[in-house]
């Protein structure tokens, strides 16, 4: 992340909340420039004049939802990386929100590292999911799509990377961590996403968890 560059717009209508979120964010990015606003329209208006480079949207608000405004956030402005938050841990909205596009999900009591680690993610389009997140995406009843994925044949070194995946690790962190070149992880992770048949790395991560492959 460059701090010299690097906008960020939160909405939340929980003023001592969205301060405090601010205030966080200041302190692990000194030098960010951090924008908050009380719901979803009024930010969606401020983006319209000035794109950031990431966006906070707490999902329960008023005028403008979260999911309303990211549901219009990525229309107009398809590439911009948004970040959910909330304290509700109900799978159907956090898949909602994923599958409109959201580049993450957090819950509101995810620990500083966790939140950190999400803006660097976002920031390098890399999804991140925070813990009871990625535990409420588990907690599925087997069905019997399970069948189909447990007949599939990973190697190794693929199983490796496919848990540092679902552990929220960005490739060039995978790489670091199993000393591989990025390069290599790209070639695993796209191998993993061709058997699995999927098409994104946080669809690659829902069905992992589904299907307890991890």
């Amino acid at each position: 992340m460059n701090p010299e560059t690097t906008t960020i717009f939160i909405a939340d209508d929980h003023e001592l909340v969205v301060t405090g979120i601010a205030s966080i964010i200041r302190n692990c990015f000194p030098n960010a420039i951090v924008s908050t606003f009380k719901n979803g329209e009024l930010l969606f208006q401020a983006v319209e004049n000035d794109v950031p480079n990431l966006v906070f949207l707490d999902y329960e608000m008023p005028v403008w939802d979260g999911k309303t405004t990211l549901i219009e956030l990525k229309r107009k402005f398809p590439k911009l990386p948004v970040l959910m938050l909330s304290m509700l841990n109900e799978k159907a909205i956090i898949q909602s929100c994923i599958s409109h596009g959201a580049i993450g999900f957090l819950n509101k009591d995810c620990s500083l590292e966790e939140f950190k680690m999400a803006i660097e993610c976002a920031l390098t389009g890399t999804v991140f999911y925070s813990r009871e997140v990625l535990k409420a995406l588990s907690e599925i009843t087997v069905n019997s799509e399970q069948n189909k994925f447990s007949n599939l044949e990973f190697t190794e070194r693929e199983l490796d990377v496919l848990r540092l995946l679902c552990d929220g690790l960005s490739p060039k962190e995978i790489a670091e961590k199993l000393f591989l070149s990025p390069r290599t992880v790209e070639k695993h992770k796209d191998n993993i996403m061709q058997k699995m048949e999927v098409s994104s790395v946080s669809k690659l991560i829902s069905v992992a968890l589904k299907n307890k492959l991890v």
